[in-house]
């Protein structure tokens, strides 16, 4: 690179100003020797030119030829910090305040070398000291400020800041961090007025319009905070904090696909952030877009494979696409690495009840029990599964263990009340779902069985409408509680009341054979034949989801065939 004749004269100048003692004065001037002068020009001809180690050599050179000259110390020291090397730039930076104390760039560099080292403390002390040589410092003023509020000293940064802005109404910075003090302080009305000052000095600045949404979102004012963000993002779009901020205003908003946009966007501008995708793949899993909740997991577990909650997520994410093998082995690899993850094992045996895999599923709920029995629904769960299978007694022992660590856990009870019941030992349900009631009396699902098996065998008929009232005020969206009301009003013989619930019910649940069955039969019992035979014939579609249910409902419409050929 070449340099003008101008610049040229203005380095020779320069240097010879800032030089204490040479050979030769002109003009009441010191001229630096001529070595050293040749030496400083190739110096800064190779820093220009970013050949560092060519300009330390030759400032080196040009120190030996003048060794006093403090500014060729301090343009070594510049040097070294650009190339990194920050002790020897430190190390010549204080020889040269040493030489001269109130040598003020001097100061100011060591002050920047401190606040990079994270030397805080270090860095205040020196810029109190240029103020106290030049107190009309504004530079130094602001970085004591700054350095007061990264310090947590709140009180003194807020005290510098606003004796800077006295003498400087208009400095962008100091108004910007203002804002930023009175943020960390608490005092919001303070902060806003302060960025929106900032804000008239550069009305375009994103970061000030960020900051005003964060004040926002703290106020809970959400609609506000998603204007600042945009206008942060209108003036500059690669702003990423505005832009996570603004999809996280969306989620407060409920605005599921405006978040998304967002966060869509985010993973472009930062294609590497593992996080962005993860959440992401979330939100697609919460809007049943599973296709595209695998692709982010997916490209998650790229950058961080050993992550297995992300694996977790992928594997749910798999299973709502019917990919069940594939979730399989992702649980499965999850319980490699972690073997005693119970949500994988859980998750395992939901997935293989789901394929009517019982005898896996035991022996997942069976595994957990084998390291850790301090939850009673794993008891539970397993219990049902041992019902579902029919084995009862393996079933009962395991609730028995239950209940020796829970006795007074109201869950526990109801399923074993639901045992007893498959048992055909209805004394024992009875006492089973009463201590459950008592243990929890808003068991809407202990309430609501007690009260059927009343309705169902046809007794206690006024009790049961009160626990199926109090069970339906816990759930009153629930068609299962609706059908048992309608039951119970059947069994007292209200048919128009029974008929109305169990309608509701047959809407909320669709295709449940019982309540169809049920709705069937109080039409029978009113001398409705035809909706009767409607339903019961439709309720047989769905036999499969319940037991014997087909043989029963079939032996009533021969019934009442049978009936219209007597008649």
């Amino acid at each position: 690179m070449k340099i003008s004749i101008s610049l040229v004269i203005s380095l020779f100048l320069l240097v010879g100003a800032c030089a204490p003692r040479h050979s030769a004065v002109q003009d009441g001037r010191p001229i630096p020797p001529h070595d050293a002068y040749y030496y400083y020009i190739l110096g800064y001809e190779a820093d220009l030119d970013n050949r560092w180690d060519d300009a330390i050599a030759n400032y080196k050179k040009a120190l030996n030829y003048d060794p006093e000259s403090l500014f060729l110390m301090l343009q070594l020291s510049y040097l070294f910090q650009r190339s990194g090397k920050f002790p020897e730039s430190l190390a010549i930076a204080e020889d040269v305040v040493a030489r001269n104390p109130d040598y003020i760039p001097a100061l100011m560099h060591i002050g920047e070398l401190y606040n990079s080292q994270k030397r805080i403390g270090d860095a205040i002390e020196i810029y109190k000291r240029i103020i106290q040589i030049e107190p009309d410092n504004n530079r130094a003023l602001l970085y004591l400020g700054t350095l007061y509020y990264y310090n947590g000293e709140l009180d003194l940064a807020a005290e510098t800041l606003h004796s800077l802005l006295d003498r400087d109404p208009y400095n962008f910075i100091a108004l910007d961090y203002l804002g930023l003090v009175y943020i960390d302080g608490k005092d919001y009305a303070n902060a806003e007025h302060y960025l929106r000052k900032a804000l008239d000095v550069r009305p375009e600045s994103d970061n000030i319009y960020y900051k005003l949404g964060i004040i926002n979102e703290i106020n809970e004012n959400i609609d506000a905070a998603e204007k600042n963000y945009k206008k942060a993002l209108r003036y500059n779009p690669h702003n990423a904090k505005a832009r996570e901020r603004l999809s996280q205003v969306y989620l407060k908003q409920k605005t599921v696909d405006k978040a998304i946009l967002e966060l869509e966007t985010l993973s472009y501008m930062q294609p590497d952030n593992v996080d962005i995708h993860v959440r992401l793949g979330l939100l697609y899993l919460e809007e049943t877009k599973y296709e595209k909740a695998v692709e982010e997991f997916r490209i998650s577990l790229e950058a961080k494979p050993e992550d297995t909650q992300i694996r977790y997520y992928l594997a749910i994410a798999l299973e709502e696409l019917n990919q069940m093998d594939e979730a399989i082995s992702e649980l499965k690899l999850i319980l490699s690495e972690e073997p005693k993850n119970v949500n994988a094992f859980l998750h395992l045996a939901y997935i293989y009840s789901k394929m009517e895999k019982t005898d896996e599923a035991i022996d997942m709920y069976k595994e957990i029990l084998n390291f850790d029995k301090t939850k009673p629904e794993i008891f539970v769960y397993l219990s049902i599964a041992l019902m579902k299978k029919k084995d009862y007694t393996e079933a009962e022992k395991w609730l028995n263990e239950a209940l020796e660590q829970f006795a007074d856990n109201s869950d526990v009870h109801f399923n074993r009340a639901v045992l007893f019941d498959k048992m055909g030992n209805f004394g024992a349900m009875v006492q089973s779902l009463r201590k459950a009631i008592e243990l929890d009396p808003d068991n809407a699902d202990a309430l609501n069985y007690l009260g059927y098996s009343f309705a169902d065998r046809n007794i206690n008929l006024d009790e049961s409408l009160s626990l199926i009232s109090r069970a339906l005020e816990i759930k009153p969206g629930n068609g299962f509680i609706i059908d048992s009301l309608g039951w119970v009003y059947f069994r007292k013989g209200k048919y128009k009341e029974a008929i109305e619930r169990l309608i509701r019910a047959v809407d909320i649940t669709q295709d449940d054979p019982v309540i169809l069955e049920h709705l069937g039969d109080v039409y029978n019992a009113d001398g409705q034949t035809e909706k009767a035979i409607e339903l019961w014939e439709k309720a047989i579609q769905f036999h499969h989801k319940e037991e014997g249910l087909k043989q029963r409902v079939e032996k009533k419409l021969r019934q009442l065939n049978i009936n219209s050929r007597t008649e």
